[in-house]
């Protein structure tokens, strides 16, 4: 493969350029397109790629792969514009973050002649543009791999072999299960960020709350720091598979809404936060350790037992402990009950 051409020189685009360029391959030229000049020439002078004409023609003409790194939506008109000027035996792939709209688009847009592979790089930042693109940003993360039905094993073998090049494990779905899956693990998460943000900075309290707020805050708000344009064009191409999770996540909300209300008050209810808490950790830390060593889900040993520190902690909230501990804190709220200044602030 001698060309590559880039549109879109964001976070995505532009660390795919580097990765490429870092990856020293002979004969490979790396060509990128970005809608804002200004990008274009950051992405030059970054190293991301050797050139950024300012025609779209001249950056698709010749290529022997053409990688969209745009938004979602503006995936479409691309499809759309570069569709007559492909060749045959050109390979077309994108990073798009929802796929069934995307395969759509090319099934509709490109020449039955030219293959397209859908792709996603389950990867990022909570910052955005070339000036954050990293050539490492891929590395040991899933890449996700979907080719159109028209695709050749050749095209198809290009793009795993491209994404293997930036350091990406690649990883084989349709689409429907994609943007399934994703809907859960990934844009959810953005909007339970934005959610945060929204609910804390609306209050008439935020100047006052904002001094407090630290390292958790700031660590469950990062995600709405994220593009807004990319974030709207994911709502609006996985909108059944969003809406589903987020019902999920509502129903959990109300759930620890009423055993924190209960709790203090009732035993049982105090037990159930607990375990719930306990559930939680458990479930996280399981998936921490299979993300950091890269164990495949698929090969999740079941009944994996946790670390001695672990069970220890579990013991402590679920057991003998949390009765004592549920009992002396039932002392102490009662003796804050009595105190005139807790009093007025319920009242307030």
């Amino acid at each position: 493969m001698s060309k590559i051409a880039i549109i879109g020189l964001g976070l995505i685009g532009g660390s795919i350029g580097l990765a490429l360029k870092q990856s020293k391959t002979p004969g490979l030229t790396v060509v990128g397109h970005d809608a804002e000049p200004s990008v274009n020439a950051k992405a030059v002078k970054r190293g991301a790629v050797d050139k950024a004409p300012w025609r779209l023609a001249d950056v698709v003409e010749g290529a022997d792969m053409v990688v969209i790194a745009t938004p979602v939506l503006a995936i479409r008109e691309t499809l759309e514009f570069i569709g007559p000027m492909v060749s045959p035996d050109c390979v077309v792939t994108d990073t798009g973050s929802t796929k069934e709209a995307v395969m759509s688009w090319a099934g509709q847009y490109l020449p039955q002649e030219v293959s397209f592979v859908g792709g996603h790089p389950m990867a990022g930042k909570e910052l955005s543009g070339i000036e954050h693109a990293d050539a490492n940003l891929f590395r040991n993360a899933r890449w996700v791999v979907i080719p159109a039905k028209n695709a050749k094993d050749r095209a198809v073998k290009t793009v795993v072999d491209m994404a293997q090049l930036l350091g990406a494990r690649p990883y084989f779905l349709d689409a429907f299960e994609h943007d399934s899956y994703v809907a859960a693990v990934s844009h959810l998460p953005i909007l339970l960020s934005a959610a945060l943000v929204s609910a804390t900075t609306k209050s008439s309290s935020w100047r006052e709350l904002s001094k407090l707020a630290s390292t958790g805050y700031r660590d469950v708000s990062r995600l709405a720091s994220g593009d807004p344009v990319m974030n709207l064009d994911i709502c609006l191409t996985n909108r059944d598979g969003i809406v589903h999770w987020l019902d999920a996540a509502i129903k959990q909300l109300y759930g620890y809404r009423s055993m924190v209300n209960a709790a203090g008050q009732d035993e049982s209810a105090t037990e159930k936060l607990a375990e719930a808490f306990a559930h939680s950790w458990q479930e996280r830390e399981k998936w921490v350790a299979r993300f950091e060593s890269g164990t495949d889900m698929e090969a999740e040993v079941q009944g994996e037992p946790l670390p001695s520190s672990g069970q220890q902690m579990l013991d402590m909230i679920v057991g003998s402990h949390l009765r004592q501990r549920y009992q002396h804190l039932t002392k102490l709220w009662e003796h804050q009950d009595q105190d005139p200044r807790r009093r007025r602030l319920r009242k307030s």
